[in-house]
């Protein structure tokens, strides 16, 4: 009718879906993923890493996590990998343009040998920044 008001609006259903809670489920699955996903770097293999005093960190590189155990298995980020697969994965980031350093996590049992030859393969794929993963000695004062 004109001219009539009516207070309250109008008697259609809404039909809008709010999608705030579900955003909230997001953001705090996202969190928490963050924070687990901190403590999962280096678990694949329980490696027993050398000590040093003067280890640093290294930060803001593209990685490559490589992890040797004291029976010279090898393993890229997490998986169980063969030197050729090593070398594949190393030329495909290498013809991609990526700028790499290979961060070497090996066992203190492990044979100097295995060291060397994941070096080595890398090398010949054109990686040339390797970096050692050591504990740190923390002197007392």
């Amino acid at each position: 009718m004109a001219g009539s008001n009516k207070i309250g609006g109008d008697d259609e259903p809404i039909v809008d879906i709010n999608i705030t809670p579900f955003v909230d489920v997001v953001l705090v699955l996202l969190v928490i993923f963050m924070v687990t996903a901190h403590f999962l770097v280096n678990k694949g293999m329980k490696l027993e890493l050398p000590k040093a005093a003067s280890a640093e960190k290294l930060e803001n590189q593209k990685t490559f996590n490589i992890s040797i155990d004291k029976n010279g298995s090898i393993m890229l980020d997490g998986k169980i990998v063969a030197i050729e697969q090593l070398k594949e994965i190393a030329k495909n980031a290498i013809l991609l343009k990526q700028k790499i350093v290979a961060m070497i996590s090996a066992d203190k049992s492990a044979e100097y040998n295995s060291v060397v030859t994941v070096m080595d393969a890398l090398r010949t794929e054109g990686v040339s920044d390797f970096a050692l993963q050591l504990d740190p000695i923390i002197q007392k004062k």
